[in-house]
């Protein structure tokens, strides 16, 4: 018997029986189609990378990173209402290993979602075991469309990925605790807790979302009651969450005066609901089955759902619940706790910060602000259908084999799940149809080449980049190119160059950035002097001064005046309507620069040094903008 048994194991073409091969796939099963679903997801946002782009907020992230020095004050910065050292320190060590790498950021993204992904996996079977069950929360968090902002644009990345993360391994290790009473559980659950928090400012809702859950599903008895009986007997871990919960407070509100965003009045009581409103209505529950289907062309991710499926999913939504509630004996809880994450994390923030000085519509209609729900719908979900691993009685009634027309209950499972997947990968393909990104890459590439390739000593007029990259009614001096385009000249080769607002002087290669990021030489657009005196080939410039009329007049604004003079070495006083502004001249013939403030029609010169006259042969008077004639560096824009 023994030497058949090793001659079969020692034969070069031996293979398992099918039958074991059968058995293997029946036991693996469920990990085999989840771990599918996660490889289907992670190829799916990883093409939804490839067709997006840095924006907005992403610019000032790594040029303050790339600024700064990976200090307290700069992890601890409140941006916007906002603490976030996590997302911050990555954004520093990118800025300096690649800044503006979009391929590095696509890495970075893919390694945290893939981790976040995995780390539901865990958690699923930890709470429910490994059940064909545990596939449909974990394919509404893969695809849901409520997650799309949080990985195609990289701010909201960096803030909710790591959150994610945080999330499902805080209530693994928190569940472990609960199950073994094991304290370095509660001290892993902490820890996980402290990287959620260093996240950004919703981590402080997750201690909360743990007791919630501890009360409701693993604590016997009513709610109040077993909320009692989980503080009571779970004391150790609440109060090493409450010391976490309290340090990162006191450090929130120490640092929140610096903040560009404090808290304010939200308007109305209508404001408010109109904001709760349109954030459920139109953009979580849609979102929730797939939707919205459509979407705003305007900003990022502004859901727009179809009346009619909008409404449709309203009717879905309220099916769901109380199909769970009449099923499963504590399933009401799990969507109370869900409504209690949305009104602490998402709702009341807003309202908080933001709602005083916006729109109530465009803000409910924001995706972003609802990518934090996901994480928790997933296990809200699972709590509400699944029984958890070893929970006595927790259907009302014995599940049904069939319903009516003879269809099983997988059947309609697979039914529903299937619609939301078509759903959401068609919320997918409408997102990316009304965003594009080829103008943000093109300008970014161009005005890399214009950095590198900018002849030395060229000294650049400052002023917004287009839209595409920092709306200047946002961020107004943050956009401006000193800021985007001078981070990527704070490196060698490109020290030669310089930054102005307003030139005076005689300059010799003064440019500055056009709409695609080519640099151009600088003109200066306005009214400008007719020819000079009959009989003469410029206005004579003394000390008594010289009135020179322009061919058009200005309203009171900052001015830049040009002057083509000729002279010895001086000192002139040029006035425009306002106060007198000098600029130093050498000798020879010029043009020269000179930033005046006034309104009219007429220019002021005069001599304030030593030489006895000048001659001033023309002067504009106007703003800076890029000559369209002329060289451009580079001579075309780096496709996008």
């Amino acid at each position: 018997m023994l030497t058949r048994t090793w001659r079969v194991l020692a034969r070069p073409d031996s293979r398992p029986e099918p039958r074991d091969t059968a058995d293997w796939f029946r036991s693996h099963g469920v990990t085999l189609a989840a771990v599918t679903l996660i490889a289907i997801q992670l190829w799916w946002k990883a093409a939804l990378l490839a067709h997006s782009y840095f924006r907005q907020d992403d610019y000032r992230y790594l040029d303050r990173a790339l600024a700064s020095g990976l200090s307290w004050k700069y992890l601890t910065f409140v941006d916007a209402g906002h603490l976030l050292p996590l997302g911050f320190a990555i954004a520093w060590v990118l800025a300096r290993i690649s800044l503006y790498n979009w391929p590095l950021t696509c890495v970075v993204t893919i390694a945290l979602l893939a981790a976040t992904c995995f780390a539901l996996l865990r958690l699923l079977r930890t709470l429910f075991g490994n059940r064909p069950g545990i596939l449909v929360p974990l394919a509404v968090f893969l695809f849901s469309p409520l997650s799309l902002a949080a990985v195609a644009w990289w701010a909201v990345a960096l803030e909710v990925l790591p959150l994610e993360l945080a999330i499902f391994m805080a209530v693994h290790a928190h569940v472990r605790y609960l199950r073994g009473g094991r304290l370095r559980d509660a001290v892993a659950a902490a820890g996980w807790l402290l990287l959620g928090m260093a996240a950004m400012d919703k981590g402080a809702v997750v201690p909360l979302l743990l007791l919630a859950l501890t009360s409701a599903f693993f604590v016997e008895g009513r709610w109040p009651a077993a909320l009692v009986t989980a503080l009571t007997r779970y004391w150790k871990a609440w109060l090493l969450y409450g010391v976490l919960l309290a340090g990162y407070c006191a450090v929130f509100f120490v640092r929140l005066p610096g903040s560009s965003t404090q808290p304010g009045d939200p308007g109305s009581a209508a404001h408010v609901l109109a904001f709760a409103a349109t954030l459920v209505g139109t953009t979580l529950l849609p979102g929730a089955l797939g939707g919205p289907w459509r979407w705003w062309a305007i900003g990022y991710a502004q859901a727009s759902p179809p009346a009619a499926l909008e409404q449709l999913s309203w009717a879905v939504a309220v099916l769901i619940v109380v199909v769970s509630c009449t099923y499963r004996t504590r399933a009401w809880r799990a969507w109370a706790i869900l409504f209690g994450w949305i009104v602490a994390a998402d709702i009341v923030p807003v309202v908080i910060g933001r709602l005083g000085t916006q729109s109530a519509a465009v803000l409910g209609a924001s995706t972003r602000y609802l990518t934090d729900t996901t994480p928790v719908l997933a296990i809200c979900l699972g709590l509400a259908f699944l029984p958890l691993a070893g929970e006595p009685d927790a259907y009302r009634f014995h599940r049904p084999a069939s319903l009516p027309a003879g269809l099983s209950v997988r059947a309609v499972t697979l039914l529903v799940l299937g619609v939301f997947l078509v759903g959401s990968f068609w919320s997918l393909q409408a997102l990316e149809g009304v965003t594009t990104t080829t103008a943000a890459r093109s300008y970014i590439a161009t005005a890399r080449a214009a950095v590198a390739g900018a002849p030395r000593r060229t000294l650049i007029v400052d002023g917004p980049t287009p839209a595409t990259i920092m709306d200047p009614a946002f961020f107004w001096r943050q956009g401006y190119t000193s800021q985007v385009i001078g981070a990527l000249a704070r490196g060698e080769p490109a020290r030669h160059l310089s930054w102005t607002l307003s030139p005076r002087g005689v300059i010799g290669n003064l440019m500055t950035f056009n709409g695609q990021g080519q640099l151009r030489p600088v003109a200066v657009e306005g009214p400008s002097s007719g020819p000079p005196p009959r009989r003469q080939h410029c206005w004579r410039v003394t000390a008594a001064g010289t009135r020179i009329p322009l061919r058009g007049s200005l309203y009171r604004w900052p001015w830049t005046a040009r002057l083509e003079y000729s002279g010895p070495a001086t000192v002139l006083a040029v006035r425009f309507g306002g106060k007198w502004s000098e600029v130093t001249l050498p000798a020879g013939t010029h043009a020269a620069y000179v930033p005046v403030v006034g309104a009219g029609s007429a220019v002021s010169v005069r001599l304030a040094g030593p030489a006895a006259q000048s001659c001033v042969a023309a002067v504009t008077v106007g703003s800076l903008h890029p000559r369209q004639a002329g060289r451009a560096i580079p001579a075309t824009p780096v496709p996008g």
